[in-house]
């Protein structure tokens, strides 16, 4: 089956990952038909299983970069599940989100948050739709709730970010 791999906190705060790397990690790992997409960390590769695909994953990336990179691992058919939930209304003011937990409960805690002016928050399985005025990303009140709650156990991406990745699969 495809994969979705979805790295957590690369390519930003001054931890680079290359997509060519990247590539050669994934493929060292042993997984198969690795591509990566865009140049935020997100591959696709093929395996039998999502979270062993995402472990070995995380394995090659602390073995080349002698550190965690947390790794999610969707089968594709979930992540378009994901995508297909998203409920908010997609316009040019705002910023369409998906806020993905790497620990089970994360979401059901950031779903219970308040929403701050122009946001809008909502619970899916496993996930967080979140909206927000477009150029609030790092500031606004859920921004800060969740750099504070759950920066380390979830990883976000653009809605259309993830339709990109979808769309190499």
């Amino acid at each position: 089956m495809r994969v979705a791999l979805l790295l957590r906190g690369v390519n930003v705060g001054g931890v680079s990952v290359r997509s060519a790397d990247l590539r050669a990690v994934l493929e060292e790992a042993g997984l198969g038909e690795v591509r990566t997409v865009l140049a935020s960390g997100n591959a696709l590769v093929t395996a039998t299983d999502a979270p062993a695909a995402a472990e070995a994953a995380e394995r090659g990336l602390e073995a080349r970069y002698g550190r965690r990179i947390r790794v999610l691992g969707l089968p594709t058919a979930d992540l378009q599940r994901i995508v297909d939930a998203y409920p908010h209304a997609e316009d040019d003011a705002h910023t369409p989100y998906v806020v993905l937990e790497l620990e089970p409960g994360v979401a059901r805690e950031l779903a219970a948050l308040e929403a701050g002016d122009g946001e809008a928050i909502a619970a899916g399985a496993g996930v967080v739709y979140w909206s927000n005025p477009k150029g609030t990303t790092l500031t606004s009140p859920f921004a800060k709730a969740l750099e504070h709650t759950a920066k380390d156990r979830v990883t976000t991406r653009n809605l259309r970010t993830l339709r990109k990745v979808l769309a190499a699969a």
